[in-house]
Protein backbone atom coordinates (compact mmCIF):
# COMPACT_ATOMS: atom_id res chain seq x y z
CA UNK A 1 0.00 0.00 0.00
CA UNK A 2 1.42 3.43 -0.85
CA UNK A 3 2.34 5.76 1.96
CA UNK A 4 0.46 9.00 2.42
CA UNK A 5 1.43 12.44 3.59
CA UNK A 6 3.94 13.16 6.35
CA UNK A 7 2.33 13.55 9.78
CA UNK A 8 3.45 15.09 13.08
CA UNK A 9 1.10 14.09 15.89
CA UNK A 10 1.04 14.38 19.69
CA UNK A 11 -0.83 11.94 21.92
CA UNK A 12 -0.55 9.16 24.48
CA UNK A 13 1.24 5.94 23.61
CA UNK A 14 -0.56 2.70 24.55
CA UNK A 15 -0.08 -1.01 24.05
CA UNK A 16 -2.72 -2.46 21.76
CA UNK A 17 -3.59 -6.03 20.82
CA UNK A 18 -1.43 -5.88 17.66
CA UNK A 19 1.20 -3.29 18.59
CA UNK A 20 1.49 0.32 19.68
CA UNK A 21 -1.40 2.78 19.57
CA UNK A 22 -1.35 6.57 19.66
CA UNK A 23 -4.47 7.98 21.34
CA UNK A 24 -5.33 11.56 20.39
CA UNK A 25 -8.54 12.74 22.04
CA UNK A 26 -11.15 10.32 20.71
CA UNK A 27 -9.06 9.02 17.81
CA UNK A 28 -6.60 6.13 17.71
CA UNK A 29 -3.69 5.59 15.33
CA UNK A 30 -1.97 2.22 14.90
CA UNK A 31 1.81 2.66 14.85
CA UNK A 32 4.39 0.67 12.95
CA UNK A 33 7.31 1.50 15.23
CA UNK A 34 10.60 0.02 16.42
CA UNK A 35 10.94 -1.91 19.65
CA UNK A 36 12.73 0.84 21.68
CA UNK A 37 9.55 2.92 21.47
CA UNK A 38 7.87 0.58 23.96
CA UNK A 39 9.71 2.27 26.84
CA UNK A 40 7.45 5.30 26.27
CA UNK A 41 4.15 3.42 26.81
CA UNK A 42 1.87 5.48 29.05
CA UNK A 43 3.64 8.76 28.23
CA UNK A 44 2.63 11.66 26.07
CA UNK A 45 4.73 11.48 22.91
CA UNK A 46 5.26 13.17 19.58
CA UNK A 47 5.31 11.03 16.45
CA UNK A 48 6.47 11.75 12.93
CA UNK A 49 5.84 9.41 10.03
CA UNK A 50 3.78 8.68 6.97
CA UNK A 51 0.15 7.71 6.92
CA UNK A 52 -0.50 4.14 5.77
CA UNK A 53 -4.09 3.04 5.23
CA UNK A 54 -7.04 4.30 7.23
CA UNK A 55 -5.51 4.76 10.69
CA UNK A 56 -1.92 3.50 10.37
CA UNK A 57 1.33 5.41 10.68
CA UNK A 58 4.75 4.14 9.63
CA UNK A 59 6.87 5.94 12.23
CA UNK A 60 10.09 7.79 11.51
CA UNK A 61 10.61 8.98 15.09
CA UNK A 62 8.88 8.84 18.48
CA UNK A 63 10.03 10.99 21.42
CA UNK A 64 8.57 12.37 24.68
CA UNK A 65 6.30 15.38 24.10
CA UNK A 66 7.66 18.77 25.05
CA UNK A 67 11.28 17.80 24.43
CA UNK A 68 13.25 18.90 21.39
CA UNK A 69 13.12 16.52 18.47
CA UNK A 70 16.14 14.19 18.64
CA UNK A 71 18.65 14.22 15.84
CA UNK A 72 18.13 11.31 13.52
CA UNK A 73 21.08 9.01 12.90
CA UNK A 74 20.92 8.09 9.26
CA UNK A 75 23.16 5.10 8.69
CA UNK A 76 22.64 3.72 5.23
CA UNK A 77 22.94 -0.07 4.95
CA UNK A 78 24.52 0.31 1.51
CA UNK A 79 27.42 2.26 3.02
CA UNK A 80 27.88 -0.40 5.70
CA UNK A 81 27.95 -3.20 3.15
CA UNK A 82 30.38 -1.31 0.93
CA UNK A 83 32.69 -0.58 3.86
CA UNK A 84 32.59 -4.25 4.92
CA UNK A 85 33.37 -5.40 1.37
CA UNK A 86 36.29 -2.95 1.01
CA UNK A 87 37.60 -3.92 4.47
CA UNK A 88 37.42 -7.60 3.60
CA UNK A 89 39.27 -6.96 0.34
CA UNK A 90 41.98 -5.00 2.13
CA UNK A 91 42.50 -7.74 4.72
CA UNK A 92 42.59 -10.40 1.97
CA UNK A 93 45.20 -8.34 0.11
CA UNK A 94 47.39 -8.02 3.21
CA UNK A 95 47.12 -11.73 3.98
CA UNK A 96 47.91 -12.59 0.37
CA UNK A 97 50.99 -10.40 0.44
CA UNK A 98 52.10 -11.90 3.74
CA UNK A 99 51.73 -15.43 2.30
CA UNK A 100 53.59 -14.48 -0.87
CA UNK A 101 56.68 -13.28 0.99
CA UNK A 102 56.93 -16.29 3.35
Amino acid sequence: MPLGADLHLTGYLEEGPYGLLLRIGGGVWELDARRPSRRLIGCEVEVTGQRAGFNGIVCDQIWPAGQPRPRRLRLNIEYLLTAAFVGYGFIALLLGLAGHFR
